[in-house]
């Protein structure tokens, strides 16, 4: 009997020995402090919550010299309140497969050497780690993924290491308005709105000669850098990269892709105007090599005051000029003009008319209005129109944005033959107190559900066609109108 007591003594023994030589947190990890640093090492990826116990909360500056996994970023980011200073220059980052990371449920692999995904961004609150200052990170990392630092507190020039070779991922630092300055070494890619909304980045922007794409909205709104290096490399700018940017562009005369002209980036033959800084004001002679005006090509640029188009223009594309809240007098639209995208002139409340040469086929202006004829579109009515507007009866579509803004109209009619009336085409029309359709069978707004946003239905009235006033207080859009009387 005493033999099986001591061998069973011996085995519980020998398990207790087994556990505690495979439990790190408890045994082994190694927490100092030093220069106010909290400084944790010999831990295994995983194991940061358990070797810091209840003190994480109070822990200001951290340090880490081991290996860490996406589940130790969470536990920095959910568990340490207080978190101001991260030090991970001796860490590393081992790959995890699992639902317990910054991802939960929506990431499942986490590589190495990356910072993960949401690191610092909780996607299920959407809040970035406000607290946390200063990063500095390990020179052993080729990525820094999606939304890893987005609404951060970070602050000062960030210093990306030259080991980042493959990307910064989608909104990885977007919003961290208190970063001042990056230095960017080695990423070939740039994520989507990777930095949008750094509103407080300064000085010159260079990008390396590894870096290829830059993709949509990365730099957008980023209005305090003053200068934009474009490298021979880049092969790829994304939509609105640049855009509400204040940096001049200098690209190299070695890139095949992209040229710059007196600060204002453009195309490789200068035949498309990509992006205009937002810090050029007063008035700007396009280039007469520009045939095309790209998507948000000067949109959000506050001190335009005016546009010379020559007459190789032929394109505006989606955006060209929205919210140019300077820009003022008429607009030219000339001979060769034959496209005017959507939502061009949105918030452009200083556009008194449209000047549309005599021999330009596709576009007309009359009585306020720009139309699109070979499309059968009303495009944009200026602003400052007032009172009642008779939409005619060869117009089959209303655009996006058409009647914007218009606060001053009071009263809109529209013919039987209308078919469509596109999103926002009536957006924060305030003034108008009559609507006048004509059509027996409601136009469908399902898709344009904010075509009327921002006119007061409780005070508008709509008149509708004997017999049709039950389908129009039935129908999506049009049965928020509160008076509905049949004429």
């Amino acid at each position: 009997m005493k033999r099986h007591n001591l061998s069973f003594i011996i085995l519980l023994s020998s398990l207790l020995v087994f556990v505690a030589c495979n439990d790190d947190s408890l045994f082994t990890s190694k927490v100092s402090v030093s220069g106010g640093y909290t400084i944790v090492s010999k831990i295994r990826p995983g194991g940061l919550e358990m070797a810091l116990g209840l003190r994480m909360r109070l822990i200001t500056k951290l340090k880490i010299n081991d290996t860490i996994d996406s589940r130790d970023f969470k536990t920095m980011r959910d568990e340490m309140p207080n978190l101001q200073v991260l030090d991970l220059s001796n860490a590393v980052i081992a790959s995890y497969n699992g639902y317990e990371g910054t991802g939960f449920n929506s990431v499942y692999r986490y590589s190495a050497n990356s910072i993960p995904e949401f690191a610092f961004y909780n996607q299920k609150t959407s809040v970035g780690k406000a607290g946390l200052q200063t990063i500095i990170l390990p020179n052993s990392i080729r990525s820094i993924r999606d939304y890893a630092f987005n609404s951060t507190g970070i602050s000062g020039e960030l210093i990306i290491p030259a080991s980042v070779k493959d990307t910064i991922g989608k909104s990885a630092f977007s919003f961290c308005e208190n970063l001042t300055g990056i230095a960017i070494s080695g990423a070939k890619l740039i994520g989507e709105s990777a930095f949008q909304g750094c509103v407080n980045l300064t000085g010159n922007l260079v990008f390396p000669d590894s870096v290829i794409t830059i993709h949509p909205w990365a730099f957008a709104n980023c209005e305090k850098i003053s200068t934009i290096e474009i490298p021979e490399s880049l092969t790829e700018i994304g939509l609105s990269a640049f855009n509400a940017c204040g940096g001049l562009f200098n690209v190299s005369t070695t890139n095949l892709n992209f040229s710059s002209a007196d600060g204002v980036l453009f195309n490789a033959d200068k035949s498309t105007l990509i992006q205009f800084p937002k810090s050029k004001s007063g008035v700007y002679n396009v280039p007469a090599t520009v045939s095309s005006i790209g998507p948000w090509a000067f949109a959000n640029n506050d001190k335009l005051t005016g546009i010379q188009l020559p007459p190789t223009t032929s394109v505006i594309e989606d955006y060209a000029f929205y919210n140019c809240v300077s820009l003022s007098g008429n607009f030219p639209i000339s001979s060769s003009m034959w496209y005017i995208g959507q939502q061009v002139f949105e918030g452009c409340l200083g556009i008194s008319g449209f000047t549309v040469a005599a021999d330009n086929m596709i576009f007309t202006y009359t009585n306020g209005v720009l139309n699109d004829i070979s499309q059968f579109t009303l495009k944009r009515c200026i602003p400052s129109k007032s009172g009642s507007f008779i939409v005619d009866a060869n117009i089959l579509f209303i655009d996006n944005s058409a009647f914007s803004n218009c606060v001053k109209l009071n009263s809109i009619s529209f013919p039987e033959s209308l078919l469509d009336i596109s999103k926002r085409a009536f957006f924060n029309c305030s003034g108008l107190t009559n609507i006048y359709v004509k059509n027996p069978v409601p136009i469908d707004l399902i898709s344009a559900l904010s075509a009327f946003e921002g006119v007061d239905k409780a005070n508008c009235t709509l008149h509708v066609p004997l017999g049709t006033k039950t389908a129009y207080s039935n129908a999506i859009g049009w049965k928020d109108f509160v008076n509905i009387v049949e004429n």
